[in-house]
């Protein structure tokens, strides 16, 4: 069974512009989180998807650096991520795809790994880990067949489901359980996603503790002493 990550990347942002361009561990977060996902062994393909706007080529040039797929459409709605990342998905011919959005650039591999294999032992086509929410905000992973994506881009009509990959999956999925649940305690009130200007204080104030997490085997220890320094 083959796997690509599809990573959702764009530099306009209302609450912070550039975000996942700032620095970080001596490059930037989106390249943090390149260079960590690389190092999953069962992934076929890492890919960048972003839109056609006036800053498509530094995403191209830094998939080029980074030695990563980058695909960007030409006649897709700004507004339109879903239709982005299918025509990605499309492009690439990815059978299965893992979501994971490039303003969470600590997600754990371990994770992904265990997802990776209970979406394979259990013949899933779709796999979440945040519904019910235990897990801290920026370690939202999901992975889902290009058969679930292409229905839900021709199939979906909301503002929302279009702005959103996902939100058209998981409300009409019919199949077997799709959540799995990563962690015992709830570390939900945790973030570890990069919104605000705050989020990218707290991140470099504790920026040793965040390096570590994405490589950990078990984060709980790491999630508790962020957890004190809130």
């Amino acid at each position: 069974m083959n796997f690509d990550i599809i990573i959702q990347a764009r530099f306009k942002s209302s609450r912070l512009p550039g975000k996942i361009l700032l620095d970080f561990d001596k490059s930037s977060f989106l390249e943090f989180l390149i260079k960590n996902l690389k190092k999953l062994k069962k992934i076929n393909k890492i890919i960048i998807c972003s839109p056609n706007d006036e800053y498509k080529e530094i995403f191209e040039i830094i998939c080029k650096k980074n030695k990563v797929y980058s695909y960007i459409p030409k006649d897709t709605d700004e507004n339109d991520v879903l239709k982005r990342y299918y025509e990605t998905a499309k492009f690439y011919k990815s059978s299965n795809i893992i979501r994971i959005t490039s303003d969470c650039p600590f997600v754990n591999l371990e994770m992904i790994n265990l997802m990776i294999k209970n979406y394979i032992k259990k013949k899933l086509d779709f796999l979440s880990n945040n519904n019910p929410r235990f897990i801290p905000h920026g370690f939202d992973c999901e992975i889902f067949s290009f058969e679930n994506l292409k229905k839900a881009n021709f199939m979906a009509k909301s503002k929302r489901d279009r702005e959103h990959v996902s939100p058209y999956i998981k409300k009409n999925h019919k199949g077997k359980k799709n959540y799995i649940q990563i962690y015992k305690k709830n570390f939900s009130n945790l973030r570890l996603t990069l919104d605000y200007v705050s989020d990218y204080i707290f991140f470099k104030k504790n920026a040793k503790l965040l390096k570590k997490l994405p490589n950990e085997l078990n984060p709980i220890k790491i999630f508790k002493q962020l957890q004190n320094h809130l």
